[in-house]
């Protein structure tokens, strides 16, 4: 467990004492604004600075990717047009036809895209939306609490990583700080072990007090397979 379990102790102490905030783009039940994160991607090409402005606590994020071409099948115009309406609003690309007398609607959204939603409600409605359109879907929320700080710190982990334990304290410590962090964990017990896989596909911030605190905790996810992006003072 030591392997992937680096420092979680001493950065538990450390993170506890501070706090995390969830990148913001504000949506409303009808219009939203997408920002989205491709895996190879560098750091400074997403606007990390813009939505940090547009921060704003108490928000849950959703992230979504549809990699390969969707089709769905309408008979009704007016429906297929507001779901294209919404895949356009969410960044998505879509084509639009006819065949057989019914509309083809085919999308798709190649890279990792996240919205925040303002409620566990609307993140509820926005998550099953997404999945029934053929989504992966990753929904994080954020402790509330670890909200503030002088030090911030950017990260994710695009791909789901799997650990295997034995549901010790020190594991439970570890799946805390993920969910604390804003990560999306999955705990299931499996064969006499438990398996905890986990992942945050779009770039998570976090608030620290202090640069010692920041190092430490950028250590700690990178021992853990999180990218970290380079600290900006």
């Amino acid at each position: 467990m030591k392997s992937f379990i680096h420092n979680t102790s001493a950065c538990l102490i450390a993170v506890v004492a501070f706090g995390v905030s969830a990148t913001v783009i504000p949506v409303q039940a009808q219009t939203q604004r997408a920002q989205g994160v491709t895996e190879g991607q560098g750091h400074d090409e997403h606007d990390h600075e813009g939505r940090l402005r547009d921060h704003a606590q108490g928000t849950e994020t959703i992230a979504f990717q549809l990699p390969r071409w969707k089709t769905m099948h309408f008979d009704d115009a007016a429906k297929a047009t507001k779901h294209a309406d919404t895949l356009k609003k969410l960044g998505c690309e879509v084509k639009q036809g006819q065949h057989a007398g019914h509309i083809d609607l085919t999308y798709r959204c190649v890279q990792w895209k996240s919205m925040d939603v303002e409620t566990h409600q609307l993140a509820g409605h926005w998550s099953g939306w997404l999945k029934s359109s053929g989504f992966d879907v990753s929904h994080a929320h954020p402790d509330p609490v670890y909200a503030k700080g002088n030090e911030a710190l950017e990260f994710r982990l695009v791909n789901w990583k799997s650990i295997h334990g034995k549901g010790s304290g020190e594991e439970k410590k570890f799946v805390d700080l993920l969910s604390k962090l804003g990560c999306e964990v999955v705990e299931s017990e499996h064969g006499g072990h438990s398996d905890i896989k986990f992942r945050a596909p779009t770039w998570r911030s976090v608030h620290v007090t202090d640069q010692k605190a920041a190092d430490e905790l950028g250590t700690w996810l990178k021992a853990n397979g999180f990218e970290v992006a380079p600290h900006k003072h």
